[in-house]
């Protein structure tokens, strides 16, 4: 079972109107989902540019294929460099969270996670060694679905402090805060990341205090669609890529003639064209076991342009708007990319009426998914 990991926010600076001095980020690939949140030293805009830097370099690190630990030694060391100098200077937190639920959480300097439940709420069990003048808190556990990883700023545990609390909120009041208000069904990220700035902010003074940040990283089940488009440039490798894709998880779409020809054909099946109500988009077909099977490059195209489309506009029993849909329900999307060729791709009637051959297209699709914040996986064969 692929497990998704949405990330809600809930952050405000120090003073109203001011840059904030934490900052936060996210990286999703096909293994995990890394998100890292950095305190900037002292406030304003150096602090902003420090917190800034720090998360860039992190995430960077994690795209370039490092581990997390391999990413958090080379930016703690930075930090140990610049520790007391006038070189920017963070402390940070990094989470990884792995597609089956295993998490890792490195702190640098940083409040603890808490692991939230729809029935408690408690530290993970974490070791705490020294890195020069820093604490290092390292925490390692299991996060299944419904379930979530709070991290914090130290403008949240700090909050109150010698009003309402001798030393702050501190992390255990933090917990026994959200034990007091935990849902009996299940939890709400973003009302949840709210409901713990809010009553920080509360314990400070008005424009006073900290910036506050606050990350919640919730599990759940992820929705699988596995997108097939055109056959192989090898012909030999058809039942082999037609195996792979049926076996795969999750719901099938196949995209283009050819490639529903080609499944058809080696799942000993007919292929019939289905009614569609469209006058723009080419009928879709009907394959025994494959939720959708369209035609390819015209639907594609028509495709893309509904994907920021408010779903009221699109149009029923339609297979761009019913192409459009799954992907934009999807929280991972993997990508089947035939490249065996289309001759017919290149007639210039298409180039006249706008229309990106099958390549540039998918390469557009994955590009606007991605930043809606989807997973997309492509293979190409």
């Amino acid at each position: 079972m692929y497990i998704h990991t949405d990330i809600f926010a809930a952050q405000s600076p120090k003073k109203p109107g001011s840059p904030c001095g934490d900052a936060w980020g996210v990286y999703r690939d096909d293994l995990a989902t890394t998100a890292v949140l950095a305190d900037g030293l002292g406030s304003g805009v150096k602090a902003y540019i420090a917190a800034t830097m720090c998360v860039a370099r992190l995430l960077e690190h994690i795209r370039s294929g490092s581990t997390i630990r391999e990413a958090f030694d080379a930016v703690s060391a930075t930090m140990d460099r610049a520790w007391g100098t006038v070189e920017p200077f963070a402390v940070f937190t990094i989470a990884r969270l792995l597609n089956n639920g295993q998490a890792t959480v490195l702190c640098y300097e940083t409040p603890s996670p808490l692991l939230i439940t729809t029935t408690y709420t408690l530290m993970p069990d974490y070791r705490v060694y020294t890195r020069n003048k820093a604490v290092v808190r390292e925490a390692v556990c299991k996060v299944d679905k419904d379930e979530g990883l709070l991290l914090v700023s130290d403008g949240v545990t700090q909050a109150g402090v010698g009003k309402h609390f001798p030393e702050g909120w501190e992390i255990a009041g933090v917990r026994q805060f959200l034990q007091a208000y935990l849902p009996a069904d299940r939890l709400e990220g973003q009302v949840l990341a709210d409901m713990v700035h809010k009553q920080a902010r509360k314990y400070w003074p008005q424009g006073k205090g900290d910036d506050i940040t606050v990350l919640f990283a919730l599990n759940r089940r992820g929705v699988v669609v596995n997108l097939l488009s055109g056959p192989p440039s090898d012909r030999r490798q058809d039942e082999k890529v037609v195996a792979q894709f049926v076996e795969s998880q999750g719901i099938h779409i196949i995209s283009g003639g050819s490639t529903a020809k080609m499944v058809a054909r080696l799942k000993s099946t007919t292929l019939d064209i289905a009614q569609t109500d469209s006058v723009i988009t080419p009928p879709s077909f009907l394959i025994d076991g494959f939720e959708l099977v369209t035609e390819g490059m015209v639907t594609l195209n028509h495709a893309y342009h509904l994907l920021d489309e408010p779903f009221e506009n699109y149009q029923s029993n339609a297979p761009a708007s019913e192409l459009a849909y799954f992907l934009r329900m999807a929280d991972r999307i993997n990508i089947w990319l035939g490249t065996a060729e289309n001759i017919g791709e290149d007639a210039i009637e298409f180039r006249q009426q706008g229309l990106y051959p099958r390549n540039k297209i998918i390469k557009a699709i994955s590009d606007r998914l991605i930043q809606q914040g989807k997973l997309v996986v492509l293979k190409t064969f």
